[in-house]
């Protein structure tokens, strides 16, 4: 749906499991605070890649990111992250993700990236296409070309 100034609003989550190296913690056993950026590429790179079988070398840059820790993520928690796409206007999108820890659903992070579409040969911001656009409203996978 849109409303009056043009921005597209729809939430689509998609969930993959997280998987945390030993170096992700601090000294406490913590999940340090600077990889959950990290968790969050991850996830949009195995949407835009795996599931939209879009090429690996997205033409996005990300303009802002935030991160709200919520509570703690510990050597060993099994941790999931979801993706969603939160604000869709003409040249940016929002994908907002949520981190929890998968045996009971505890929130551990939340966070936003806002991309911007990009061409890399004149350096600015342009126009989302049309294609992408969809992929962003429905979250579903492309069909395969026959």
């Amino acid at each position: 749906m849109s409303d009056p100034d043009g921005i597209t609003l729809r939430t689509v989550e998609m969930k993959f499991p997280l998987t945390t190296r030993y170096s992700d913690y601090d000294t406490k056993g913590h999940v340090n605070n600077a990889f959950f950026l990290t968790y969050f590429e991850a996830a949009k790179h195995l949407l835009w890649r795996e599931v939209w079988k879009r090429h690996p070398d997205p033409p996005f840059v990300v303009a802002e990111a935030t991160v709200r820790f919520l509570s703690p993520a510990m050597i060993g928690d099994p941790l999931e992250v979801d993706i969603s796409t939160k604000e869709i206007k003409t040249r940016s999108w929002i994908w907002q993700f949520r981190i929890t820890d998968a045996r009971d659903g505890r929130v551990v992070a939340e966070g936003s990236t806002v991309q911007v579409y990009f061409d890399y040969t004149t350096r600015q911001a342009i126009p989302i296409p049309e294609d992408v656009r969809a992929l962003l409203e429905s979250g579903r996978p492309e069909p395969a070309s026959s």
